[in-house]
């Protein structure tokens, strides 16, 4: 992973192989990024992603190998417990001639060539707590 800073935030070139949830995760950390917001495009592939459920309270993931050409990958950093949280969520393209769409939250994700990010610096505090009704823990923007 390469990055530069720009006047905003940062602009992120993840290489290939990278793990994209947890290396973004060591790079808030390591930047003091504690609120942002992002997006990116590029091709990834081991990807495990999936939808919320209400009613059951658990996320529903699949594994899927690909590669895919990631058509939009975006989401934000908030603080869970005084720690960088990444969330993500994406619209994938199958690289292959259907060009089959899937998308939803990723769990995980590793870079197929190459994963280009504009990461924006949030300054309004961005803390997530859990919320009873749903079982998530969403950002509170009362703080």
């Amino acid at each position: 992973m390469r990055a530069v800073q720009i006047h905003n935030g940062f602009f992120v070139v993840f290489d290939r192989g990278e793990e994209i949830m947890s290396m973004l995760t060591q790079f808030a950390e390591r930047e003091a990024v504690h609120w942002a917001a992002f997006e990116a495009i590029g091709m990834v592939e081991d990807v495990e992603i999936g939808y919320y459920d209400l009613g059951t309270r658990e996320y529903i993931i699949r594994q899927e190998e690909g590669p895919f050409e990631a058509v939009s990958f975006k989401g934000n950093i908030a603080e869970f417990n005084e720690v960088p949280l990444v969330h993500a969520h994406a619209a994938l393209a199958r690289c292959n001639v259907s060009l089959e769409m899937i998308g939803g939250h990723v769990r995980s994700a590793r870079v197929a060539a190459t994963l280009e990010m504009i990461l924006w610096i949030v300054t309004q505090p961005l803390l997530r707590e859990f919320d009873e009704e749903t079982g998530l823990n969403l950002i509170n923007m009362s703080v």
